[in-house]
């Protein structure tokens, strides 16, 4: 077997499969790589970071392209023939290697270049659903369009069954990136010790892989997520060894080691997707920085997760009535934290919801933009909000805000917006 193949399924534990099948699209010279394979799975699941390693062992000229980034057809055809031909931009000149506004100058570009035998990987394909209709067809069919044996990669959340129009499409090869089980994320978290060997000189791999079998314990539930719960197995490692290397225990004292972590373990999952700074003096909201209209946008988020939909006239509408206090209203201002709506987890809201509550709790007169549809999915990126509807359907979205009191308490004050007064559990007293 060769060598790279070997490197690769150790550097990646849960893929032998995947990376066989990707082995034998793109290791043997003997076959023409084929035209177009999409490649499907989950946030972190591998997608990117295998074809990126697969391409580099192999030596294949290849341009790895982010939708997000290249939000334009312009942009997106013009950063593809940069990296295939190894042009790098002069950042006081800014010229690309070559003006490409359309389909069709593409097309012409890679004709006149040697790019037989390369790979273009466009990841967030996804994207190509909301811009230019000629963009998925075009990308499907390039190798007959140009004549030329290059091939088209496709990294997608979601199915390719997704992106069907009312026309027939040529349908790439396709593979599937499954979630990783608990076994295979302990596999790979596992890897992590030589990067954290040096948090406590008394800990060993197998203290390690046990440490580990107890993070995953907790968090497994409530996050597949491989890059965050890389990123909080490493945070709280540090703080589960603090009491060894103090000696105030051993590595054999398991249950004491259990109780001085779990208060963290519960901390630490009411700040999932969030990264904050080290600087521990800061309220996690500080740490945030977001845009002023963007802060609002997720306040409004929090107050529609929390707040029920049949209370948003009297929260927000300025003059809705007289409301006769009744016998539940009364009762209301006894009411016990466990029964709060804010300590009972955010429920989902429409977009229309959301854009109705930022409009009355604003003071500034903003008109609907495309720059606030943004904003949300900027939100949802940061993992601020996230999406509980099907990501493929664009009508009737559904949301829910991540951040916890404490963080929307803090975001409130530094626009100098009372949140108090329009969450319902508040608004009586």
């Amino acid at each position: 077997m060769d060598e790279n193949l070997l490197i690769l399924k150790k550097s990646f534990p849960g893929r032998a499969s995947q990376i066989d099948q990707l082995w034998n699209f793109f290791g043997t010279t003997r076959e023409p790589f084929p035209p177009t394979l999409y490649i499907s799975g989950g946030s972190s699941t591998g997608k990117s970071s295998i074809i990126s390693a697969l391409l580099k062992a192999l030596s294949i000229k290849h341009a790895m392209i982010n939708l997000v980034e290249c939000y334009t057809s312009k942009i997106l055809f013009e950063s593809i023939l940069n990296q295939l031909s190894g042009h790098e931009i002069d950042p006081k000149i800014g010229a690309p290697f070559a003006r490409c506004d359309n389909l069709m100058d593409f097309v012409e570009h890679i004709q006149k270049m040697s790019l037989a035998g390369s790979v273009i990987v466009i990841d967030k394909a996804e994207e190509l659903r909301n811009m230019e209709f000629n963009l998925l067809p075009g990308f499907l069919t390039l190798q007959e369009l140009t004549n030329v044996q290059i091939s088209v990669i496709f990294l997608s959340e979601i199915a390719f069954e997704k992106y069907y129009y009312k026309l027939n499409i040529l349908e790439p090869f396709k593979l599937h990136f499954p979630q990783y089980t608990k076994d295979e994320l302990l596999e790979i978290l596992a890897l992590d010790f030589d990067y954290l060997e040096n948090v406590s000189t008394s800990c060993d791999r197998d203290f390690y892989r046990n440490y580990l079998n107890v993070f995953l314990s907790v968090f497994y539930r409530a996050c597949r997520d491989l890059s965050e719960l890389r990123h909080m197995s490493r945070k709280n490692f540090i703080v589960y060894c603090e009491p060894i290397d103090k000696n105030q225990l051993t590595v054999h004292d398991s249950m004491a080691l259990w109780k001085h972590i779990s208060p963290i373990f519960t901390a630490s999952m009411q700040v999932l997707y969030l990264r904050t700074s080290n600087d521990s003096s800061k309220p996690l909201a500080q740490n945030l920085e977001l845009p002023f209209y963007t802060k609002y946008l997720l306040i409004a988020a929090y107050l529609a997760s929390y707040n029920s939909a049949k209370d948003d006239k009297r929260l927000f509408t300025k003059y809705h009535g007289k409301k006769t206090k009744t016998r539940k209203d009364v009762n209301r201002k006894n009411k016990v934290s466990d029964k709060l709506n804010t300590q009972m987890g955010p429920t989902t809201f429409t977009l229309d919801r959301l854009l109705a509550i930022f409009y009355s709790i604003l003071e500034d007169k903003v008109g609907f933009n495309n720059h606030l549809l943004v904003q949300v999915s900027s939100l949802v990126e940061l993992q601020l909000l996230s999406l509980a509807s099907d990501p493929s359907t664009l009508d009737d979205r559904k949301y829910k805000c991540n951040v916890n009191f404490e963080t929307i308490q803090s975001v409130s004050r530094m626009v100098g917006f009372n949140i108090r007064k329009y969450l319902s559990d508040f608004s009586h007293m």
